[in-house]
């Protein structure tokens, strides 16, 4: 009428009940296990980053940098000289600023000034003798891009156009830039008058430094009050459409400076910021409105391209040896050699498809050194350059110490010293042995292999589970024999004539 319960003692329950049971068991613990295994190894398989696709540009020069670093993100035609037409005027607003004393001055405009340019260019009306201080005259030249106000400027800053131009040019090579030359402070086309993508973009890197300078090239649009000559307010209007409400607008855009001439094109540099990205854009031998639209593509890809923290410069894979010398008997002898290591490595921000031919290394360690060199004393220094853009340095410090050699007095030697003197040389040379860390390092660098741990996670823990799986098995199977002893023995005491078979 009712089941019969089994015994727990007897071999068929715990064959046909236990085992079964911690086999599904073992079994599910292990499918779960790798399943759990991608979450445990994404730390360590490298993940792929979503790279945004390369923008289409149709002007005949663009660079798009980091404002932050200088780091060149995209680039076409970058070095290629071209005329800058009224950019120019980023390199005329950077010296003045540089050099004026007082922004309230007031900046008179003379004939040279006002009839220096062709009146069919960009200009505001002013007559000789007016005037305007200098913080008024700049929005009148980043704004309207007023050729008159530019010679006027030039000529108060350094009494002269050309001594304002000599100015720039050596401002010019401060920066860096060395495919660029100026002859005028307004941009009008002229013989030798050029520049490139790179470096006008690194020309408003450094102006957009001055927060005078980003401020004004910000604003769209600037009142003029009357002035001498003029009864009426004059409005100023930001040429820059990417800031303005309308087609090319741009939240993201702070400012920048528009050009055109017949020779030069359509030229625009831009600077805009996104988070805690900055980013300069530079146009040149644009047709029509394609600047804008170019610009427009360039930030829509440099904000959207992924950024990770690469080492630069690994410290424990830098070592050198800088010999120690010094004078001995009227002789330089060397005495010793110290290993020269840094105790920090260098990060930095770069793009997904960096290489290492983007790298420079600058070294700067005396040939030779002298006595005493002590442990943790400051040697030389190590340079980081990526893409010729300088991005921190490191110390090289001391690891061995090395004292100055002393020879004795021969005065204090016994009379017959001679007879036990030593030979000046001796007969072996005592090894210098020198340990590179990469000995040390190098026997656990397989652990930084992402594709080494991939594998060996999942192995690990399959011999955990195999070896969880076994213990429960052998714990299981002697407590059943134990049972199955018990009750053998118990039934030979109930029939003392029993025997085991």
């Amino acid at each position: 009428m009712f089941a019969k319960k089994p015994n727990p003692a007897s071999r068929a329950y715990v064959d046909a009940n236990k085992f079964p049971r911690l086999r599904i068991v073992t079994i599910s613990l292990t499918i779960v296990l790798y399943l759990l295994i991608p979450q445990f190894t994404s730390v360590y398989a490298e993940i792929p980053l979503e790279i945004p696709t390369a923008p289409e540009i149709s002007s005949g020069a663009v660079v798009l940098i980091d404002a932050e670093t200088g780091l060149v993100l995209y680039e076409s035609e970058a070095k290629t000289q071209k005329y800058p037409a009224s950019i120019t005027k980023i390199m005329t607003a950077l010296v003045v600023l540089e050099h004026a004393a007082d922004l309230t001055e007031r900046v008179e405009f003379c004939d040279d000034s006002v009839w220096g340019i062709p009146r069919s260019s960009s200009h505001i009306s002013m007559d000789v003798g007016e005037t305007l201080s200098i913080y008024e005259a700049l929005y009148g030249l980043m704004l309207e891009s007023a050729n008159e106000v530019s010679l006027a400027l030039a000529i108060h800053i350094a009494g002269s156009v050309e001594e304002f131009v000599d100015l720039m040019n050596r401002r010019a090579a401060q920066i860096g830039v060395g495919d660029t030359h100026f002859v005028n402070p307004h941009g009008l086309p002229a013989r030798g008058h050029v520049t490139t993508a790179y470096d006008m973009a690194l020309i408003m890197r450094e102006a957009v430094r001055n927060p005078i300078f980003t401020n004004i090239i910000s604003h769209v649009r600037f009142d003029i009050p009357p002035t001498e000559r003029q009864p009426d307010t004059r409005h100023l209007l930001n040429f820059h459409q990417m800031i303005r409400p309308g087609q090319f607008y741009n939240e993201s855009v702070v400012g920048g400076k528009t050009g055109w001439t017949t020779a030069a094109g359509h030229t625009l540099v831009t600077y805009a910021y996104q988070g805690d990205r900055r980013l300069i854009a530079v146009i040149l031998a644009g047709e029509g409105h394609s600047a804008f639209h170019d610009t427009s593509a360039l930030l829509h890809y440099g904000f959207a391209l992924p950024m990770e923290y690469v080492t630069v410069f690994d410290s424990s894979a830098y070592s050198i040896s800088t010999p120690v010398f010094q004078e001995i008997g009227g002789s330089s002898v060397e005495i010793g050699r110290v290993r020269l290591m840094s105790d920090r490595d260098l990060e930095f921000q770069l793009p997904p498809d960096w290489s290492h031919s983007w790298l420079r290394y600058e070294l700067s360690v005396p040939e030779t050194l002298a006595p005493p060199v002590l442990l943790g004393d400051v040697v030389g220094r190590v340079a980081v350059y990526v893409q010729n853009v300088r991005v921190g340095e490191v110390e090289l410090t001391a690891r061995d110490a090395v004292f100055a050699y002393t020879p004795p007095d021969p005065s204090e030697y016994p009379a017959d010293y001679a007879a036990y003197e030593l030979p000046y040389e001796l007969p072996y040379e005592l090894p210098y042995i020198e340990v590179s860390v990469d000995f040390f390092t190098g026997r656990l660098s397989f652990l930084n292999n992402e594709y080494v741990l991939t594998l060996a996670v999942p192995l690990v823990m399959s011999c955990v589970t195999l070896l969880i799986s076994l213990v429960v098995v052998m714990t299981r199977a002697r407590r059943r024999a134990r049972k199955l002893l018990r009750a053998r023995r118990a039934k030979f005491a109930r029939y003392p004539h029993y025997r085991y078979k």
